[in-house]
This record gives C-alpha cells, sequence and structure tokens, in this order.
C-alpha cells in the first residue's frame, strides 16, 4: 500500500489559540453537534458545544501558555510556542497470526503561536 504524507498546514496565531483551535475541530468533528460562534478580533469563528472538547482545549492552551510565559520572563521579547495537532484513524492490519491496530495520521495541523509584549512608552 501507498504510504502517502497527509496534508500539513501550519499557521502563525498572534492572537487567542483557542478561538483557532476549536474552528479546526468544528470542521472535523464527524458526530452530530450543536454549533456555536466564538469571537475573535473582529470575526466571528465557529465552535462545538461540546464539553470535554472545551475542557481539552482550554486546558492545553493554558499549558501553552503557562509555558510561553515562563520562557519569555527571563527575556524582555514575546514568547513563541507551538501546538500540534494530528487527525488519525485505527485500521487493523492482519498478519500472519495476529491482527495488529495501528495509527494512520490522515491530517496534521502546526499552529506556531507568538505572544507579543506591548511596547511601553518612556
Amino acid at each position: 500500500m501507498d504510504q502517502r504524507r497527509p496534508p500539513e498546514y501550519i499557521l502563525d496565531v498572534f492572537a487567542d489559540p483557542t478561538s483557532i483551535l476549536h474552528t479546526i475541530f468544528f470542521h472535523r468533528y464527524f458526530t452530530p453537534i450543536r454549533p456555536l460562534t466564538r469571537d475573535l478580533l473582529d470575526m466571528t469563528l465557529p465552535a462545538i458545544d461540546d464539553v470535554d472538547l472545551e475542557t481539552m482545549i482550554e486546558q492545553r492552551t493554558t499549558d501553552l501558555l503557562r509555558q510561553i510565559d515562563s520562557k519569555s520572563s527571563y527575556s524582555n521579547q514575546g514568547g513563541r510556542g507551538q501546538v500540534a495537532i494530528f487527525f488519525a484513524e485505527k485500521r487493523r492490519r492482519k498478519t500472519y497470526f495476529q491482527v495488529k491496530e495501528e495509527k494512520t495520521v490522515w491530517e496534521q495541523w502546526l499552529l506556531n503561536v507568538t505572544l507579543a509584549t506591548p511596547r511601553t512608552e518612556t
């Protein structure tokens, strides 16, 4: 079977990454959903009304921002970080005497997050 690389999408994010993550999951969520909207700057983005997904996104975003903030506290520059999202499916692969499950990534997203520090007037 031909092993192709899954499509990879790279976004540079200079605002709240939470809304971007909600939008990505909105377009890749396969079960019936109740849509919501989230406002980001001057845009309205789609989101999913799912408590587990909301909790996961908030937790990962908070961890990322905390990590970036701790790194940027050593320097006066804004911090940088990256969030990777992989969408995969489980496939069964039969061998002679057993069946193995393997995950096959079919799409991946990389969000390069940059926190900018506002300039102060002196």
